[in-house]
């Protein structure tokens, strides 16, 4: 009995240390994003909803002709093109499709599939937080595996220069981010085994 509870608490600690760990190293990559400098221009932008200033980013992106064409994936069915599109200049309005099927990150990813691969793109530029982004990447490319994609990180108000946001909700949110990206990648890492 003593043998087995010492299994347990020795893998108990494993556990735990392997998940700090993994948590460390999640917080270091998504914060190496600062350290990004995105392509000049690429074929296409891919703006994914859900986070402060994504969408009018990726406008302002293709504003500055840093692509061909904008697909905004996951607009809400309630928010129509012209709120969407609003601050858009009309001259570029053509260019930008609006995708109203996705609803989650994994939906994003098939509804980008379907755009991408309409239109034969090769290169884009995913725009989206910065700490959904290797999320965003893993659904991404697994159902693009031969798209170049990168990467245009956006930074909330929230995670300024200071670490202030250590003691709000934006620890949670980072913490629960980590979560749902080990699901994914998990998930793929079984689907790769199996196949």
């Amino acid at each position: 009995m003593k043998i087995l509870r010492a299994s347990l608490l020795y893998f108990l600690f494993l556990g735990i240390t392997a998940w700090i760990i993994g948590f460390v190293c999640f917080l270091l990559y998504v914060f190496s994003f600062k350290l990004i400098s995105p392509p000049l221009h690429t074929e296409a932008i891919v703006a994914l909803t859900g986070g402060e200033y994504r969408v009018q980013t990726a406008i302002d992106l293709l504003t500055q002709d840093k692509a061909d064409r904008l697909l905004i994936t996951g607009v809400n069915q309630k928010i129509s093109p012209a709120s969407v599109l609003a601050k858009a200049p009309e001259e570029i309005k053509r260019r930008i499709t609006l995708g109203y099927q996705a609803t989650t990150t994994e939906e994003n990813a098939l509804e980008t599939k379907g755009w991408i691969e309409h239109h034969h793109f090769k290169t884009i530029l995913l725009v989206t937080s910065f700490y959904h982004m290797p999320r965003a990447y893993l659904e991404i490319s697994a159902q693009l595996p031969n798209t170049d994609i990168s990467f245009y990180p956006i930074w909330p108000r929230q995670f300024d220069q200071s670490v202030n946001w250590i003691y709000t909700r934006s620890a949670w949110q980072l913490l629960l981010e980590y979560h749902k990206f080990l699901y994914v990648w998990i998930t793929q890492f079984l689907e790769r085994l199996t196949t």
